[in-house]
């Protein structure tokens, strides 16, 4: 099941019996601690944790399904970064349910953690009554970590992290990189760098770097390609040391594979951001 649906959840990016537990936390974190407030407000924005706990009760042994969502609430700051931000996170909770269901019902909830919790342990616990046999392999789980990575007057980023387990031969790990512009703006690749024909160069040489590759085209050594070159990553967003660049396990070739993180220090892309992103002296 996990593999079937697995690749829908990649391209969105990202109860009966059992016990509820749900931690808010009570101070607020921002991204960088020396940040300045973001243009047009003199609050600065800052994240507050949030999170929701769950297990299932009335299991044996370590079948049970847990939950465990840690995630964003963003106050302060421009109302239209805020609310983008925020709007973000609800979206990205509210789709973890593709992974079961490519149907689901993601339209807004009023605390899209909470629904999908308990939509998660309904899935669960019906599997578990369909396949009583399946024993230890019924034990589905779910986690969500986030944290904001930069900050400055100009952009915000996130990274969000989610994996879990419900069947197959396998579980998932699904790692999200986005930027933000201080109107809240969700902004792609080509935004951040508009010259992607030297991007292109930069990450291709970067690629055979982190995985050791020889000279072969990368079809050759087993990894997917767009007219003979490999499609830019999904996840990519700004960080306090450069460009950060993620490809999803599936992404760019078979799940054994495994993912692959690329860092181009600013240093090296400076010259091509575009330059309302670029670092201030």
């Amino acid at each position: 099941m996990m593999t079937k649906y697995l690749s829908v959840l990649l391209l969105l990016v990202g109860g009966l019996t059992f016990s509820c537990q749900s931690k808010q936390g009570a101070n607020a974190t921002g991204a960088d601690e020396n940040a300045a407030p973001l243009a047009g407000t003199s609050q600065a924005l800052a994240f507050q944790p949030q999170s929701v706990v769950r297990r299932q009760e009335n299991c044996p042994g370590d079948s049970c399904a847990t939950v465990d969502l840690q995630y964003l609430v963003a106050r302060g700051g421009p109302t239209p970064l805020r609310d983008s931000l925020n709007q973000y996170v609800q979206d990205f909770l509210l789709r973890l349910q593709l992974t079961n269901n490519p149907d689901a019902d993601l339209s807004p909830q009023e605390n899209a953690a909470e629904a999908v919790a308990t939509v998660f342990l309904q899935e669960q616990a019906a599997f578990r009554k369909e396949f009583p046999d399946a024993g230890a392999r019924a034990g589905w789980y779910l986690k969500v970590a986030m944290e904001p990575v930069h900050q400055t007057p100009a952009l915000v980023s996130l990274q969000l992290q989610s994996e879990g387990y419900s069947g197959g031969a396998h579980g998932y790990a699904v790692t999200t990189l986005q930027s933000f512009d201080s109107t809240g703006h969700a902004l792609r690749l080509h935004e951040l760098v508009p010259d992607t024909v030297q991007l292109r160069k930069l990450v291709e040489q970067e690629f055979r770097n982190v995985r050791q590759l020889g000279a072969e085209s990368f079809e050759q050594q087993g990894f997917y390609t767009q007219n003979g070159h490999l499609p830019f990553p999904q996840n990519a967003a700004l960080t306090p040391k450069g460009l950060l660049l993620y490809y999803n396990a599936y992404q760019v070739n078979a799940y054994a594979f495994g993912p692959t993180q690329l860092l181009l220090p600013y240093a090296q892309i400076n010259q091509l951001l575009a330059p309302r992103f670029r670092p201030q002296p």
